[in-house]
């Protein structure tokens, strides 16, 4: 198949092309080294599988810290974890070749990471972690039957709006950032408009998943590399941690209010 003619607006697609530009696409004996769906399935269930199990020994680990030291967080594991994470997503991002390497690295980065942050959000709000669980994989779950089911249809437009509030989103958040290194807050952290706020940026993350369900599908009709499953998987998994800390941040927030 010539991508050339196949281009895509998707930024990740385009990643996977110029990755994948010495494959034989469509070639004799490229289905054997191509991505499946059901492949793609089990490196993401089993990426979400090592995320959890993690995720529960570092938040166990982070609650029992947090008591005995009066609740203090565990910040040499929470940021330890989270830098080495970050540098692992972008050598995956830019080497997908490297992706069934990096993504199962990146998943045990994530769920040291997020376990500990969770046991702190536990910590506070008892039973939130476990209600962000379930409705994180509830969320998926109808995100997929809309994709599934063609009630939700990525056109280029879609791409556009949801990968534009996607960027206005991380602007925001980095803004945030800076101006909380002068003591001061550019988002409201509690109230209705914080959460109307959260609601907003958790729908926005799970519109994100029906463009990682298109892009597995795209990948699969391209005939990519075999390693594109670990890529995909990586990708999706990405997704599923931000709605999840969305969420979470959201259920905190009301019961705050």
């Amino acid at each position: 198949m010539n991508l050339s003619n196949t281009r895509s607006t998707n930024p990740a697609i385009g990643v996977m092309e110029r990755a994948a530009g010495t494959f034989n696409f469509g070639g004799e004996g490229a289905d054997a080294n191509a991505a499946t769906v059901s492949g793609t399935t089990t490196k993401s269930l089993l990426l979400i599988a090592l995320t959890l199990v993690v995720g529960w020994f570092s938040m166990n680990y982070a609650i029992g810290y947090y008591m005995q030291s009066g609740g203090a967080m565990p910040s040499g594991l929470i940021f330890g974890s989270m830098l080495v994470g970050v540098i692992v997503a972008f050598v995956t991002i830019f080497k997908p070749q490297y992706a069934p390497i990096t993504a199962p690295l990146y998943a045990v980065c994530e769920g040291a990471c997020l376990g500990a942050f969770s046991g702190y959000c536990e910590f506070l709000y008892q039973g939130v972690v476990s209600t962000a669980v379930m409705a994180t994989f509830v969320v998926v779950m109808v995100m997929l039957a809309l994709w599934k089911f063609h009630i939700i249809v990525p056109t280029q437009r879609f791409r556009a709006i949801v990968t534009g509030a996607t960027v206005a989103v991380c602007l925001l958040y980095l803004l945030n950032f800076v101006f909380s290194l002068f003591g001061a807050t550019l988002l409201p952290t509690s109230g209705s408009v914080s959460i109307g706020i959260s609601l907003v940026i958790c729908l926005i993350a799970a519109l994100n998943l029906v463009l990682d369900f298109d892009q597995i599908q795209v990948c699969v009709d391209r005939g990519l590399p075999k390693y594109f499953e670990f890529y995909n998987a990586f990708s999706l998994l990405v997704t599923i941690l931000w709605l999840y800390i969305e969420i979470l941040n959201l259920l905190m927030k009301a019961r705050d209010n």
